[in-house]
């Protein structure tokens, strides 16, 4: 039997499992963190945390209980401003709590990952009575 041939088979068995170590890293991340899913899974999480019609201070209880250090923004006078909204004009509610939940290195881009990284907001909208409205999700590349 030829040796070279087990040379290049052990080389081809070692890339893959390489290969299939970076992927299960990949995975756990994604599952690990929930800031690292799309926005419409980051909103589903944070609406199983805080329902439609939870009342504000409920939500600030749930954030100050929570373990991260998050910076928290609470304003009682104003909903917040869509961030995609055209001319920034459009706001939600007539209370808003704004958390900047955190950041991330993009693992889908090899190279440009290293350079550029992901933000996390998370926004709570609240009515006249301060009861949930609505919840938005913001990821801004920089």
């Amino acid at each position: 039997m030829n040796m070279d041939y087990f040379k290049i088979n052990t080389k081809r068995k070692l890339l893959v499992a390489i290969g299939i170590a970076l992927i299960l890293i990949w995975v756990i991340a994604m599952i690990a963190n929930p800031i690292r899913r799309p926005r419409f899974m980051v909103r589903h999480y944070v609406l199983r945390l805080t329902p439609m019609g939870t009342h504000i201070g409920d939500v600030i209880e749930i954030l100050e209980n929570n373990k991260q250090e998050w910076s928290v923004v609470i304003s009682y006078e104003h909903g917040f401003v869509l961030p995609t909204a055209p001319t920034h004009e459009y706001t939600t509610g007539e209370m808003s709590i704004r958390v900047f939940a955190g950041r991330y290195w993009p693992s889908n881009w090899p190279i440009m990952g290293l350079l550029m990284e992901t933000t996390v907001s998370i926004f709570w909208g609240f009515d006249e009575d301060g009861n949930l409205t609505d919840i938005y999700v913001w990821k801004g590349v920089r």
